[in-house]
């Protein structure tokens, strides 16, 4: 996935690829390897031997505890954050995947239905606590991919959904 992160106010170009070993993160042409572990709205943030401790709170972001105003801008392509491809009518198809593998127990949104930002898409329990897995984009639902009780890594695909 391809975007502009602008982190107050400065942009950069942000390349995320998913590889067998973690992330592969370019900024500004400059490469990361980078594994993430977190739940909805928290992380913690692994960058070859420094960790990092990510917290979202609406426009703002919390790193290390120092906060920052944070925008996600539209690429060249027209693709936003995400993993996402132009759909019908030119709109951008993203595809949902869980921050962490676990077992689906709940799928909280059906293909035709809108879902706001922060919506719940599904319920993942790993390590004996469940996960909400949020939308993170206003959007329809296109495609359910996952089902109850099917076991789900990072690198599998939840939901579809298409930009409104």
């Amino acid at each position: 996935m391809r975007f502009r992160l602008v982190v107050d106010g400065e942009p950069h170009t942000v390349e995320v690829e998913r590889g067998s070993k973690g992330l592969e993160v370019r900024v500004d042409g400059a490469r990361y390897a980078a594994r993430v572990v977190g739940s909805s709205g928290t992380a913690d943030v692994r960058i070859g031997r420094s960790r990092h401790r990510v917290e979202l709170r609406g426009t703002r972001i919390l790193l290390d505890g120092l906060p920052h105003e944070v925008s996600v801008d539209l690429d060249e392509t027209g693709a936003a954050g995400a993993s996402g491809e132009r759909g019908r009518e030119g709109r951008v198809r993203h595809e949902v995947r869980p921050p962490m593998p676990g077992r689906v127990v709940r799928i909280a949104v059906a293909p035709g239905g809108r879902v706001r930002k922060g919506q719940p898409v599904a319920v993942l329990e790993a390590m004996k606590m469940q996960n909400e897995v949020p939308a993170p984009w206003d959007g329809v639902v296109v495609e359910v991919r996952a089902r109850e009780g099917e076991t789900v890594s990072p690198d599998d695909v939840i939901a579809v959904l298409e930009s409104s």
